[in-house]
């Protein structure tokens, strides 16, 4: 009987000694399956978005989680790549695009710019699309069928205006006005570049050049010389908007390199000190 008992402590304690051993094993297997779950969203964050996290709607609405991901992503930047200007017109017919929209009379020359840098393998124009017609989706499909990586959005905003200046007094003889430049015209606005990834549907940057100019003529076709006095003004400025474009692309380029050096713990988190104003130099 003593023998009985005394197998069975033994098996007791054998038991506990196994229950205690399973629960330091879960004990310890727990804190590597939580750590290993915590690091599957940082592997994720740390691999450059592969496509679209924008919903396919024309409002291309983001959730808060696809949000946070695109932020915490690294950028990304291929470069030599296929690129497409695609002019952006203000829409005149609610119904939808058109297909006879003009090409804005400054996208030859900034195309044509643009072909002279090394950072494009192809530069090409696409179809005029009307602004807020199709929604972003639209440029992705669109600059599929060129087979585009990026595209670049080129918009001018003119507003044009016309007054009498003192030689109008001259119209009251009625033969004045026949060759008298008393009409003062005048064309003022922006033109616009915006980088677009087509992989991602992220906007990259937006690049803006301030236009303006005058004229004076007489009351001859007043409308049609307006209209030529946007187009020159737009192609005169286009190529300093592509010099623009470019410069803003290799800044973009610094700051992914540094923003994604930031990410992997490599570069250290600081402020650069500001741009201080060159002292103004002043007679003895």
């Amino acid at each position: 009987m003593i023998d009985s008992l005394c197998s069975g402590g033994r098996r007791a304690a054998l038991l506990v000694i196994c229950l205690a051993f399973a629960s330091a094993c879960a004990a310890s297997k727990a804190p590597m399956m939580a750590s290993s779950a915590m690091a599957q969203p940082a592997a994720a964050a740390a691999v450059p978005l592969q496509q679209s996290l924008f919903s396919k709607d024309p409002n291309g609405h983001l959730s808060e989680e696809d949000l946070q991901r695109i932020l915490a992503s690294p950028i990304e930047l291929e470069l030599p790549a296929r690129v497409g200007v695609l002019p952006i017109t203000t829409a005149t017919d609610w119904r939808g695009p058109n297909p006879d929209e003009r090409v804005p009379a400054g996208t030859p020359n900034f195309v044509r710019s643009l072909r002279k840098d090394p950072a494009f393998t192809l530069v090409t124009e696409t179809m005029v699309i009307p602004s807020g017609a199709l929604g972003m989706e639209a440029l992705r499909e669109i600059a599929a069928r060129y087979r585009l990586r990026y595209i670049v959005l080129y918009r001018e905003v003119l507003a044009k205006e016309g007054s009498l200046n003192p030689w109008a007094w001259g119209y009251l003889t009625g033969v004045g006005a026949l060759f008298l430049p008393g009409q003062r015209q005048e064309v003022f606005g922006y033109i616009e570049a915006s980088m677009f990834d087509v992989k991602t549907g992220l906007l990259m940057f937006t690049t803006r050049r301030a236009v303006q100019g005058s004229q004076h003529t007489n009351q001859w076709r007043k409308q049609a010389k307006l209209d030529q006095l946007a187009a020159t003004l737009t192609s005169k400025f286009a190529p300093d908007l592509a010099k623009d474009v470019l410069a803003d692309l290799r800044r973009f380029a610094s700051a992914a390199v540094a923003e994604n050096e930031q990410r992997r713990g490599t570069a250290v988190v600081s402020v650069p000190p500001a741009i201080q104003p060159a002292p103004i130099a002043t007679d003895p």
